[in-house]
């Protein structure tokens, strides 16, 4: 074969590789994305699942993990979180500050539920009861738990590395009057304190990790003081829908399988909501003249 024959056929071989690539780029990119919820929050660390089946490796340490300062505390001792769940954490802190008046369910001795006016002159004072507990110290309340309560597991402490505390991305969080107890119980979910951060965490990327209603799935009692960080867009999807964390992970990994399954590329949609959420605004020219008589423009965001 002569020497510009063999020219040519590189070439032919150079542009058929390249048109191999450039259909399965077109491939790869035919799926839509349609969960409610984004690929790239999906894939953050903050969307992981700890539970029984879902065990942290003992050496399993946040970073960076902060020193919580700012906010009222039931203890004298220092309590640490992953530092982007410590800044929201503050911010709802902050955010209840703000609350004078809250209107709240309360339940009679005859079983009646009536609404109720809690008043804050000083603002809703909210108190951080724990955070971050390494693998070691949890092992160490589990053991102690048991000891206490007869050896049965009733659910109210984690087995070590089924934790969340581990994670660094949740805490307990409760009033003045319950951060005075030695201990908590379900009936701190009749407070106003537990009741507003309930209806309000997921403005800040936090959700109600163990509900009342899903105790079968979660297989952890109802804790209405535990709150774990997920991401704002996960908090109000997971919120609004009545979702456990177990329900949402299993519901959107089978979206991300179906998605991979059709053709998408979860590497190729991350990098289109990034372009999405950093374009600039859509401008459209109407047809309106202001007093210069330029056309007005309106902007709008995605």
């Amino acid at each position: 074969m002569c020497k510009a024959a063999r020219a040519l056929l590189a070439l032919l071989l150079c542009l058929c590789t390249l048109l191999g690539l450039c259909s399965g780029s077109a491939q790869a990119q035919s799926a839509e994305w349609t969960y409610p919820v984004s690929v790239t929050a999906l894939q953050a660390q903050y969307a992981i699942l700890v539970n029984v089946d879902h065990l942290l490796d003992k050496s399993y340490r946040p970073a960076p993990l902060v020193k919580v300062t700012g906010v009222k505390r039931a203890t004298n001792a220092a309590i640490e979180l992953e530092e982007t769940t410590a800044n929201a954490l503050k911010d709802m802190f902050a955010a209840a500050a703000e609350v004078t008046e809250y209107t709240y369910t309360v339940t009679g001795s005859d079983g009646e539920t009536k609404q109720k006016t809690a008043k804050f002159s000083n603002g809703m004072v909210l108190y951080l009861k724990s955070g971050y507990r390494s693998y070691g110290t949890q092992n160490t309340m589990y053991a102690n738990y048991l000891d206490r309560n007869n050896g049965v597991d009733d659910g109210y402490v984690a087995k070590p590395g089924s934790s969340e505390h581990q994670s660094g991305f949740c805490a307990d969080i409760l009033n003045k009057k319950w951060a005075g107890y030695d201990r908590m119980n379900q009936d701190f979910e009749t407070e106003p304190e537990a009741q507003w951060m309930k209806e309000n965490c997921a403005e800040f990327g936090f959700i109600l990790r163990y509900p009342k209603d899903k105790e079968d799935i979660t297989r952890i009692a109802y804790e209405p003081w535990h709150f774990r960080y997920v991401g704002q867009e996960i908090a109000r999807y997971i919120m609004s829908n009545g979702l456990s964390l177990e329900e949402f992970t299993e519901e959107s990994q089978a979206a991300l399988e179906a998605f991979v399954s059709a053709g998408g590329s979860i590497e190729e949609q991350m990098k289109r909501e990034f372009r999405s959420m950093n374009a600039p605004p859509e401008s459209t020219i109407l047809d309106i003249y202001g007093e210069d008589g330029d056309a007005e423009v309106t902007l709008s965001f995605d």
